[in-house]
């Protein structure tokens, strides 16, 4: 999975059932993605919080060089933006950790975005091998790419995003080979979201943390 930032609960979920989670950092960066930016529960609403980075005049960055822009003061911001929309919530407190982390000094912007979901997967319990792609001395392109990364590192099955499945599927690669294929479920999680507001579904993960706790989601999410 490419680092994203403060990712939503499937990601999590589907690090905890694997045995070696591969960071995808050095494929193409895609602007105004999930590797720069993710929703919170803000009054209510959706909100966006993006992180900036400097990508003018550079084309075809991979995620790995991508340069954030500390021009602008987003770590306040975006601190600010999370205790607002949470500070009332029961599990406030289990956020504390990770607006820690928004006092660090990070140039690269997958260096900031893979702290943050290694100390949520810390406080998770989830104890998964953690591996960055551009670490592993492999090449090929999309699901090719994939199935390399699997055999270098011994697998006999991968699992994957459901919203890779049409790609990998219609090149074949997996199918050729003795490395099985299973999909992660999208569905939305629902749970109590103290808020008389209706519940939005595929936020970023502190809105859980927030709402229900480190402790909730190990008894909860990875069951």
């Amino acid at each position: 999975m490419q680092p994203t930032y403060l990712p939503w609960i499937g990601y999590f979920h589907m690090m905890a059932q694997v045995e070696t989670f591969v960071f995808l950092d050095d494929v193409q960066f895609s602007k105004r993605s999930w590797q720069q930016r993710n929703k919170i529960d803000y009054e209510g609403k959706e909100k966006w919080v993006t992180i900036p980075t400097i990508t003018k005049g550079l084309r075809h960055q991979k995620i790995l060089d991508v340069r954030i822009d500390n021009t602008v003061d987003w770590q306040s911001q975006h601190s600010q933006l999370i205790k607002h929309a949470y500070s009332k919530k029961p599990f406030y407190n289990d956020l504390e950790g990770i607006l820690e982390l928004y006092k660090q000094e990070c140039i690269l912007l997958s260096d900031f975005t893979t702290s943050l979901i290694v100390f949520i997967a810390k406080e998770l319990d989830i104890v998964t091998d953690l591996l960055k792609s551009s670490d592993i001395p492999v090449t090929g392109i999309k699901s090719s790419y994939l199935f390399n990364i699997c055999e270098y590192l011994g697998a006999s099955s991968y699992l994957s995003a459901s919203g890779s499945k049409e790609y990998i599927e219609a090149e074949s690669v997996f199918e050729k080979s003795n490395v099985r294929v299973n999909y992660h479920q999208g569905d939305p999680y629902i749970y109590p979201h103290h808020s008389e507001k209706p519940f939005i579904p595929y936020l970023s993960i502190i809105d859980y943390i927030a709402n229900r706790g480190f402790d909730n989601f190990k008894k909860e999410i990875l069951l």
